[in-house]
């Protein structure tokens, strides 16, 4: 199957299986008290029904993900799987059974046995590129094709991301759920959970740092109540050494992957090529079955470098020789073949040339803007390289799109969200502020270029004096926000609902409503008091006003009272709005942005108007209530004062709070804009990243990306790897 197909020619992709109900009911129709009709209906247990739900989704989200990395295809490489070698691997064979084989042809009969065993715990051991996660993926399929009525829900999650040390094993849980999956609510995640609904399937235990690993197995020990449904990946050697600090997973039956033989890559090369190409592959395979020692022949064992090998010479151009890795002049060992196949994959991928026209569908327009230009490998080589070593630094081979932002030092990435909110706030502010003063004008000159005059000067002015404090104010949200969550904002995964209806289950509860008034109240009384003091000195640094700072004083008092009340109500009005998504799918990286942006949009378009309005209502009983005076200080208020401040409050305070806060204006600011600009990423950013996911380079866990493996993300972080920025330069003006 090829990598691009998006349809599932896998028997265990279509599943229109009847939902099972549990449940009766005799309905009584008639008079007299006479029951003439008698019947049953069916009522779903709500677990049971959640249950369902959730398996539909993740096969779904497995299958096109599979035909995606060509698991599904006629020829898999055909990885044999045996129990593991070495006492020290497993609990005693009386609590977990003797596991049996499985190879990629034949995993149907190993799930099988899988839901029929007492204890449901595997643990999946291979060598680095066996693949471990391709079957992982696979097994999800097979168990959810075969799933009854009762039994857990595999669900497949990366490990990376969790740290044992600092969160249970059941929260992490739900909260991943409740990230890849929002249609759930957390009550109905919270009872899955409880009930054992849940089969956690859980990728690259040695993707957690070393000293971390010990802990994770005692976590899990700990947390799963025993008959607790799992499945654990880790690489073999990763996984002997946690156990000797902690202990094997209990009750969990162990199976680890065999290598290729020589003769098994040979036939896997000849057998996925076409009859036409065969012959281009004979002097490699020869070469495999005449010396299964040499260096090709102890590469091509592992699947990943099969993979690769069959990627870089596949092509039918003459370009590439397959029988020139038998050559021990040229690659005079493993790890001189292995770098050769690691380089060529992006020329092998991104061919120089015309591009294939984009994909048909509603996305044609998107795929065109990045499919239709000329892919250069250099280029793609860069690129890759900036987002492996960001990947590197974090620790992490999770590559969500709301977290490339962190590329940038918290520094700099202040300086540049403070530069977008001035720009944006000031070219609004300018305009509005000129054309007030303008219409306005009651100076002693008569004419239009006297009006003009003042309006471009009061202009000038106040974009200076209100850009300067939002560039302050919200470079400062941004900092202290990115401080206290520990990193990047991730997108919400709620919807804004409208109208009168019942509120849906997982709506904001009324302890989370007045939460959230709570940190409007503290937001805008920290906002509206930083603006106005910043304000009394950018006038005091422009002028030679005396009471400049003490107007700055009073501004930030009344800002201060005004913004908060006004923050209040829209933090509570938000949260009131807010429910959990209501389409059931595992939402990819591209549809969480789509969504994300929807939802960011709306709730600006909705709430600034009630932001700027409260505000706008509010200056007149404030001026009142202070006798029209402060710190002596004259305070005035008209009906036209109210509906200026509040418009410019309602668009500034939303764009600053949109950009410096939100998942999609930090993707905005950065990954459309900065990154782009400082030539560390193309333009169409998410383009570029679904296009290497199809291409095969990257692939997708949920709402998130990764490197095909981590040996290409290794290999690619390497600096002799990424080419310079004039390299890139260079190619980029061919």
């Amino acid at each position: 199957m090829s990598g691009t197909e998006s349809e599932y020619d896998h028997p265990h992709c279509h599943d229109d299986r009847p939902l099972v109900f549990d449940g009766s009911v005799a309905i009584q129709i008639g008079n007299y008290g006479v029951q003439n009709n008698y019947f049953t209906l069916a009522f779903p247990d709500p677990v049971e029904l959640g249950a369902q739900r959730l398996g539909h989704v993740v096969l779904a989200q497995w299958c096109q993900e599979a035909a995606l990395r060509e698991l599904l295809g006629p020829d898999p490489i055909p990885v044999r799987w045996r129990a593991a070698s070495g006492p020290e691997l497993a609990d005693h064979v009386e609590r977990t059974g003797r596991p049996g084989g499985a190879s990629a042809a034949d995993l149907a009969s190993f799930a099988r046995a899988f839901l029929h065993s007492e204890r449901r715990r595997l643990v999946v051991l291979g060598e680095p590129g066996s693949g471990k996660s391709s079957f992982a993926v696979l097994l999800v399929i097979e168990l959810l094709e075969q799933m009854r009525a009762g039994d857990p829900v595999p669900v497949l999650l990366p490990l990376a991301s969790w740290r044992p040390a600092e969160e249970h094993l059941t929260s992490w849980l739900e909260y991943q759920l409740l990230r890849e999956y929002p249609y759930l609510d957390r009550g109905m995640v919270r009872e899955l959970l409880a009930r054992n609904r849940i089969l956690p399937v859980l990728d690259g235990l040695d993707e957690l740092p070393a000293a971390e690993r010990p802990n994770a197995l005692r976590a899990l020990n700990t947390a799963l109540a025993a008959g607790a449904p799992l499945i654990l990946t880790c690489r073999t050697e990763d996984y002997r050494t946690a156990v000797r600090s902690a202990s094997v997973v209990r009750q969990a039956a162990v199976v680890e992957a065999d290598p290729l033989t020589a003769e098994e890559a040979a036939q896997y090369l000849l057998g996925s090529a076409s009859p036409q190409q065969q012959e281009r592959w004979r002097p490699l395979t020869d070469a495999l079955r005449d010396d299964p020692s040499c260096p090709a022949a102890e590469v091509l064992r592992v699947p990943l470098m099969l993979w690769l090998c069959r990627t870089a010479y596949g092509r039918p151009d003459p370009g590439g020789i397959p029988g020139e890795l038998a050559d021990r002049g040229r690659f005079p060992d493993a790890a001189a073949v292995e770098s050769h196949l690691l380089d060529s994959l992006v020329p092998a991928v991104y061919p120089v040339g015309p591009q294939p026209p984009p994909q048909p569908g509603r996305r044609a327009s998107r795929e065109a803007s990045w499919e239709g230009r000329r892919a250069d490998p250099q280029r793609v080589s860069h690129w890759l390289g900036f987002l492996a070593q960001h990947l590197e630094r974090r620790g992490t081979p999770d590559l969500a799109w709301w977290e490339l932002g962190t590329a940038v030092r918290l520094g700099p990435r202040m300086v540049v969200i403070g530069l977008a909110c001035a720009l944006g706030v000031g070219l609004f502010v300018g305009p509005v502020d000129g054309t007030w003063a303008a219409l306005g004008y009651r100076g002693p000159e008569p004419g239009m270029w006297p009006r003009l005059v003042e309006g471009i000067v009061i202009g000038a002015a106040d974009t200076l004096i209100n850009a300067v404090p939002a560039a302050v104010a919200f470079a400062l949200a941004h900092g202290i926000g990115s401080v206290f969550k520990g990193g990047a904002l991730e997108p919400s995964r709620v919807r804004i609902r409208l109208g009168r209806g019942a509120r849906p289950s997982g709506a904001r509860s009324g302890h989370e409503i007045l939460a959230r008034a709570g940190l409007g109240i503290g937001g805008g009384l920290a906002g509206g008091l930083g603006i106005g003091l910043i304000q009394g000195v950018v006038r005091k640094l422009l002028s030679d006003d005396p009471y400049a700072l003490r107007v700055g004083l009073v501004d930030a008092v009344v800002y201060g009272v005004m913004f908060a009340v006004a923050g209040g109500l829209v933090g509570a009005a938000m949260a009131w709005c807010e429910a959990p998504e209501a389409i059931e799918s595992a939402p990819g990286p591209r549809e969480l942005l789509a969504r994300n942006r929807k939802a960011v949009l709306l709730q600006w378009l909705l709430f600034a108007p009630l932001f700027g309005a409260a505000v706008a209502v509010e200056g007149w009983p404030a001026v009142e209530l202070l006798n029209g005076n402060l710190l002596g200080i004259r305070l005035g208020w008209t009906i036209p004062d109210g509906l200026r401040f509040g418009l410019l409050t309602a668009f500034g305070a939303g764009l600053g709070t949109v950009l410096s806060l939100t998942a999609w204006g930090q993707w905005t600011v950065f990954a459309r804009l900065w990154l782009p600009l400082t030539g560390r990423l193309p333009r169409t950013a998410m383009e570029f990243l679904e296009d290497a996911h199809r291409r095969g380079v990257l692939r997708k866990a949920g709402a998130i990306y990764q490197f095909r493996h981590t040996r290409l993300q290794q290999h690619f972080a390497r600096p002799e790897v990424r080419p310079s920025r004039v390299e890139v330069e260079k190619c980029s003006r061919r």
